[in-house]
């Protein structure tokens, strides 16, 4: 089976590479460890085929996520209920839940949303009641309107606490933790959480020359049924292969990597998995540009950059329109798109196969 945006002949290509590869191995077992690549190759332009998402709620600046049937919408300035959620085949509005305040069952701050789609389910921080975890019931929500989320983990330390997530198991979950260093600034960590035992470790493996506070910042996702994650840098052109052990498998370089460049570049924005490969925004330019009044903006990413889970780059697929975030819907074969650019804000891709 080919790639899902069309991609051309790399059949024979990847069966040579491959091969390379493996006698590579028999030489130096370290070989796979190291990848490099160049983002002007095989650029494909795709900005013709974004659909426009029309729905009938208003909302602001958002986060999108897919949790199951449902498309979730985490609005960052809301100043009640932020969570909408959306029928993710038809769009049309649902209900909100995840009321803003200070009281019982009220969040204080919203953190990063962690779908659990087989369980029908989500997860998110509280980040202004001390980093506790909350548990959200699709199920629940929909049938309640007075719906309150459920605490599942405690208070966290302030000098440790966890960013960006994925559950592994039922006890476990994995993902992006910040270290305070002082009280300006913090690293950004591999960590893994057991809510059972309310415990937070550092996990797996660090680079080196991205260990600094400035070049540890990054996004992270988890495949379970790969056994593989991949944690994606902002401040460097470095994006890591790791399994579920914490064994490192790969480290993937772009055109940009260099330990002494200038730190004004951003790099990956965000990261996850679908049809067995890799999706990653990119920008690889400067982290802000200047509009016609010659006013600084961020400078947000208008490409994917797909892999394979070795860590093999296979192209670059240019959008032609900035955008903040994204998710996957791999049952519907598309990545929805919240876009930074357009007077339609949510659209999506279509992930189109072209079998052989």
């Amino acid at each position: 089976m080919k790639f899902f945006f069309k991609i051309k002949s790399w059949r024979c290509v990847l069966i040579i590479n491959a091969c390379l590869l493996l006698l590579g191995c028999v030489s130096n077992t370290d070989s796979i460890k190291e990848q490099y690549h160049d983002t002007h190759e095989n650029i494909r332009d795709i900005s013709d085929g974004i659909v426009n998402i029309e729905t009938n709620y208003i909302f602001g600046r958002s986060k999108v996520y897919i949790v199951d049937d449902v498309l979730v919408l985490l609005e960052l300035n809301a100043t009640d209920k932020g969570i909408h959620l959306f029928d993710k085949n038809t769009f049309k509005y649902l209900t909100s839940t995840g009321k803003l305040g200070k009281g019982p069952g009220e969040i204080g701050s919203y953190g990063y949303i962690m779908p659990d789609g087989k369980n029908r389910r989500f997860h998110m921080m509280d980040y202004g009641k001390k980093d506790v975890l909350l548990e959200f019931s699709l199920d629940s929500i929909l049938n309640f309107s007075d719906y309150q989320p459920h605490q599942i983990c405690g208070e966290q330390h302030y000098s440790f606490f966890m960013l960006d997530y994925a559950f592994i198991n039922d006890s476990v979950a994995l993902g992006m933790a910040g270290e305070v260093i002082n009280s300006n600034s913090f690293l950004t960590v591999m960590a893994q959480l057991n809510i059972h035992r309310n415990e937070l470790t550092k996990f797996g493996y660090q680079h080196p020359a991205a260990a600094n506070e400035n070049k540890s910042v990054s996004k992270f996702a988890v495949s379970q049924d790969n056994g593989v994650y991949v944690r994606c840098h902002m401040n460097c052109d470095l994006l890591t292969i790791g399994n579920l052990s914490g064994d490192l498998m790969c480290n993937v370089y772009g055109p940009g990597w260099n330990v002494n460049a200038k730190m004004d570049n951003v790099y990956y924005t965000g990261v996850s998995f679908v049809n067995n490969y890799i999706i990653a925004s990119y920008v690889g330019d400067k982290s802000f540009a200047y509009d016609e009044y010659q006013r600084p903006r961020t400078n947000w990413p208008t490409k994917f950059k797909i892999f394979e889970l070795n860590g093999r780059y296979i192209e670059t697929v240019e959008i032609g329109h900035e955008f903040q975030n994204f998710c996957v819907d791999e049952a519907n074969n598309r990545v929805i798109i919240y876009f930074e650019d357009r007077p339609t804000q949510l659209g999506y891709i279509n992930l189109k196969r072209d079998d052989a």
